[in-house]
């Protein structure tokens, strides 16, 4: 399957290419930036859509350019940020604002946005230190938390034809004791991260790296292929495809035709790891598995859009797969294969300035028959998101509010075979992975310029496995074979677990991309089987430097 990977990719390279830029990494506190603009502008970005991402630097570029004459009536916040997003992104938006009078010895940050930059021709290419030291306390954890991360990241153009990103870092940690549970847990996953060695007595070592290239086919059809993640929805968490996992090798397409967005996405994942006898993964050739995606977006006015979108996963990946606009449900029974195909929706509507309502719709498997007999079947496997956002509410200038629904029924994500949706052992969608409701609420405020600050409750109620190997439906490597009951499922089954999060946290731009962060964690797990209950507070303070914030929501 490699081999097919690799070769569909030098096809689309050998034809000629358009012009492509880099994308703008998945960063949640961005994100929201450019959200706040979408809500208050939406004829503007009637042809800007952000529910698949990471979005083209280009294509943001083309909307910030077509609000610029709103800039003089802008909050003093937003000028700010509309500042923000235009150095960033100044290779597509010839910002007025990014020449530095205080740039160092002529040499570096001469552009407000980049330590180094070269700009030639057509070509250009951006270069930027990684950096993040945190340091905290943790009450359930002996000694201090940390987590030093140093790295690099190149992204740029060249001859105004191929866009490229590439990052590497490299992270020494030590974290919250919920969090080593996590890793220490059933599914022995490391949260967002691959392959990882043990640090001294109790910490972790680990290496991260991305990259990929972009370039346009036609006008209306751009190809990314490389190493990365992706994220699909307008929620803070995603039933369809989130950031939790590590990056995986992919080929996208992105064809966009007025309102329409049409994305094809053919993936290799890592199906499992092999462990050493120290309890982290070893030296290895893992087994893979493939995912083929597609999802057909639309905006059917300038405030509703909709996508359908449906995915395979499957051991052996064939020819057939590669249709860009097959049914794969089709496929898979020609096929004759136990491939997992999920099946989905998700929508999102501005019901008026500032106000939105968003949703997500998965589906596993579902038997109607089984549904109205109300016996709670296995087999009615589907996930539902339900939120609403606010920008500026209640009339107060950058107070933005969010709140969402989040639920999930047993085994949804599972498979009997090795088709489970997940890649390094973590799930692709939900970091919880099923079994589950959840309430997210989430609240950001710019009182100045250069603060904001952010404040989380997330309660969730959640059905875990008892360790006996019965699978009560809520790991999604779990072999559905191994099930509880072919009926009388129901959300919470197992060992039924309440999960209080909330986090405070306060962020301030020293300077372009660069943070200082103060935050207040605390984390309250009360579970049937009492050995499980942990309740702890974590207080912490770090210095990023064009990194997002690391964030461990579960």
């Amino acid at each position: 399957m490699k081999k097919l990977f690799l070769l569909l990719c030098l096809t689309f390279f050998t034809v000629s290419a358009l012009s492509q830029s880099s994308l703008i990494p998945y960063n949640r506190d961005y994100y929201h930036i450019i959200d706040r603009f979408v809500a208050k502008f939406p004829e503007q970005a009637k042809e800007f859509q952000t529910t698949f991402k990471p979005v083209s630097r280009e294509n943001l570029a083309v909307f910030l350019n077509s609000i610029k004459e709103e800039y003089p009536n802008f909050s003093e916040q937003d000028k700010f940020n509309f500042e923000f997003l235009m150095n960033d992104n100044w290779e597509f938006t010839d910002s007025e604002y990014i020449e530095n009078d205080k740039n160092w010895w002529d040499v570096f940050y001469t552009k407000k946005s980049d330590l180094l930059y070269y700009q030639g021709g057509n070509s250009t290419i951006h270069i930027n230190p990684v950096f993040d030291f945190t340091g905290g306390k943790d009450s359930e954890t002996d000694g201090v938390i940390y987590t030093n991360t140093r790295g690099a990241e190149v992204q740029g153009s060249i001859d105004g034809k191929i866009g490229f990103y590439t990052f590497i870092s490299t992270t020494q940690a030590q974290f919250p004791t919920y969090v080593n549970n996590y890793i220490s847990g059933p599914q022995m996953a490391f949260p967002n991260e691959g392959i990882w060695k043990q640090f001294k007595d109790d910490g972790y070592d680990f290496f991260h790296a991305r990259g990929y290239f972009t370039f346009g086919l036609t006008k209306s059809i751009k190809v990314q292929a490389g190493y990365d993640k992706n994220f699909i929805g307008n929620g803070h968490r995603s039933m369809i495809l989130s950031d939790f996992s590590s990056p995986y090798l992919f080929l996208k397409i992105d064809t966009q035709v007025g309102p329409f967005q049409y994305t094809n996405m053919f993936s290799e994942l890592t199906a499992d790891i092999a462990f050493t006898g120290r309890g982290f993964p070893g030296d290895g050739d893992y087994p893979k598995k493939f995912w083929a995606f597609h999802r057909l977006g639309l905006n059917i006015t300038p405030k509703f859009s909709i996508g359908l979108f449906e995915s395979v996963m499957s051991e052996n990946a064939t020819l057939a797969y590669f249709n860009p606009i097959i049914f794969y449900r089709a496929v898979e029974l020609q096929e004759g294969s136990p491939d997992n195909v999920l099946l989905g929706l998700d929508f999102n509507w501005k019901v008026k300035k500032g106000i939105s309502v968003y949703g997500q719709a998965l589906l596993d498997e579902f038997v109607l028959g089984d549904l109205r007999a109300g016996e709670g079947s296995w087999r009615n496997r589907y996930g539902i998101q339900l939120g609403a956002k606010s920008i500026d509410a209640f009339g107060v200038s950058n107070l933005d509010l969010q709140a969402e629904l989040n639920f999930a029924r047993p085994y949804l994500y599972q498979s009997e075979f090795d088709n489970s949706y997940s890649n390094y052992r973590n799930p692709l969608a939900h970091p919880i992975g099923a079994n589950f409701q959840e309430l997210v609420l989430v609240g950001r405020y710019q009182p100045l310029e250069r603060l904001s600050v952010v404040g989380k409750i997330i309660y969730s109620d959640l059905g875990e496995d008892l360790g006996d190997g019965v699978n009560y439906g809520g790991n999604v490597l779990a072999d559905t074979d191994d099930r509880a009951s072919t009926s009388g499922n129901k959300i919470g089954q197992g060992a039924n677990a309440k999960n209080m999060y909330i986090e405070l946290r306060g962020s301030y731009t020293l300077m372009h991309n660069v943070f200082f962060d103060l935050g207040l964690l605390q984390r309250n797990f009360n579970s049937e089987l009492a050995a499980r209950d942990l309740n702890s507070t974590t207080i912490s303070a770090s210095l990023r430097w064009n990194l997002a914030k690391r964030q461990h929501e579960f």
